[in-house]
């Protein structure tokens, strides 16, 4: 046989209710298209003499795609475990959940992986807590729930393991440490700020008082004239509202901040939680700002 397919392949010969089947074992992860690939094993079939039966291929793994271009083109093969398809004896096929991957470390955290994390630091989420749990309570998928928590594994914040069925988390060390050691990841909340009129926008806009309006509940620092709201960016175009922007303060205007993530996932008595307030205005150049901000810190639960 050629040398690539040689070491493509392992032959074998197998007795099965006394007829000879030539058995390929794949040896290489990389495969042909479907076509050359159901060529390769009838060349190695029709070197052998007395020929067999038929060959069929085994692998470890093989894409979804190819393994039902085998079935359409009517080629017997064997994923160990997870699928049979072989005429001549039966087709069977078993449901797996795929392997999880092994957790990366990021530079910054998505929107959710933020948003879990600061919830579990608040305690508004108790550890330790379901992927499903946790989707329900931000209102996000379960699937990218499962994506933040690797997200947030890899980069040592938090700790799962499986129960049962399901995989539950919680935080890694104790809040004070993982806060400080999340911080480099942690971005801004805000992506826009619009000043518009108050009175244009809907109930659902002015939920979640925020910024420096927020501030002013946990600190000394007195409220800004023009309140500041806080409501999802994505919630925004869903509104569908259509407002002019005022580019600067008037009567009966206020500051809605569009945010990465819904604010009410962490929100609690009418403002935006404290982490997410801090990395909002942390940037801020007012010295009031700056103190209001370590103040607000001390109150943590930490």
């Amino acid at each position: 046989m050629p040398s690539y397919l040689s070491q493509r392949y392992e032959p074998l010969l197998a007795s099965i209710a006394g007829r000879t089947w030539l058995v390929l074992l794949l040896r290489q992860p990389d495969l042909p298209s479907p076509l050359q690939l159901s060529k390769q094993l009838q060349q190695f079939l029709a070197r052998l003499q007395p020929q067999p039966v038929g060959v069929c291929l085994v692998a470890e793994q093989l894409p979804p795609y190819l393994r039902t271009r085998l079935i359409e083109l009517g080629q017997p093969f064997v994923v160990p475990g997870r699928q049979l398809f072989w005429p001549a004896l039966g087709s069977a096929e078993t449901v797996q959940r795929p392997q999880r991957t092994t957790p990366q470390a990021v530079e910054s955290l998505g929107p959710v992986a933020q948003q879990l994390l600061l919830a579990l630091l608040l305690g508004r989420l108790l550890a330790p807590i379901t992927i499903a749990v946790t989707a329900e309570r931000l209102g996000c998928s379960a699937a990218s729930v499962s994506q933040a928590v690797k997200a947030l594994e890899g980069s040592e914040l938090v700790q799962s393991q499986t129960q049962g069925r399901e995989r539950v988390f919680s935080l890694l060390d104790t809040p004070a440490v993982i806060w400080e050691r999340a911080r480099p990841l942690l971005q801004n909340p805000v992506r826009q700020r619009l000043r518009v009129q108050q009175a244009l926008l809907p109930s659902q806009a002015l939920a979640w008082c925020a910024g420096e309006t927020a501030l002013a509940q946990h600190s000394s620092l007195a409220a800004p004239a023009e309140p500041v709201f806080a409501l999802a960016s994505r919630q925004w175009r869903a509104l569908g509202v259509v407002t002019v922007p005022v580019p600067v303060p008037d009567v009966g205007t206020c500051v809605l901040e569009l945010w990465r993530y819904p604010p009410e996932g962490t929100a609690a008595q009418g403002a935006v939680d404290p982490l997410s307030l801090y990395l909002s205005l942390q940037g801020s150049q007012d010295e009031r700002v700056q103190l209001a901000l370590d103040e607000l810190l001390e109150i943590l639960p930490w």
